[in-house]
């Protein structure tokens, strides 16, 4: 059986990725069939290509964030950098997972949260790098100018008194359960043009 409802979200989530990525392929396969009769070049066809790359995108990161988390299962630097890249690339986001060994998929999965949550604070934009030191995991965005409102970031840390979420913001209850399965804590600070939150 499941262990409680986080588990059948993750199952939820990883179903929605899967019945979504085939459309999104069978419309990738048209487009470059557009494109070997020589109809590829006009802006129609060059819109639609960027809009299934950017949902592509998504949904590679979503099956991270929002999927299952087997603790057997590794992701490797390069696939982590990829997939972040892709996924905030339209957002004028710059991500630097700078990480060197393959990370276990239940860390991953809360780091793409948190990931997610650093997006909310960087309205023009930024650079956000994930680093490890032992046992501690780094995430520092740094940017011409962070808005952090404390609200929904108070969910991150003590959620009791915190108002209730908005769907945009699941990114930071999510994260809060994911830390507390795997025992570790969740801290943050920030100042006009930095902010840096720590897994430990």
């Amino acid at each position: 059986m499941y262990n409680g409802s986080q588990e059948l979200t993750a199952l939820i989530s990883a179903r929605i990725c899967h019945d979504l990525a085939s459309p999104l392929g069978a419309i990738a396969n048209g487009l470059e069939l557009l494109e070997l009769t020589g109809l590829g070049d006009t802006p129609e066809v060059t819109l639609l290509s960027d809009s299934v790359n950017s949902a592509t995108a998504r949904i590679e990161f979503f099956r991270i964030a929002y999927g299952p988390a087997n603790p057997k299962t590794l992701i490797s630097p390069a696939i982590a950098q990829k997939t972040l890249a892709k996924n905030f690339a339209e957002r004028k986001i710059s991500i630097n997972w700078t990480p060197v060994l393959d990370c276990p998929r239940p860390i991953a999965k809360l780091l793409f949260l948190l990931i997610q949550a650093t997006e909310t604070v960087l309205p023009y934009g930024g650079e956000v790098e994930v680093s490890q030191t032992e046992r501690r995991w780094s995430i520092v965005c740094t940017a011409r100018e962070t808005r952090v409102n404390a609200h929904p970031w108070d969910h991150l840390t003590n959620d009791e008194n915190a108002d209730p979420l908005q769907s945009s913001q699941v990114q930071f209850g999510l994260a809060r359960l994911q830390a507390a399965e795997l025992d570790v804590d969740i801290s943050y600070t920030n100042t006009p043009k930095t902010l840096t939150v720590t897994v430990s």
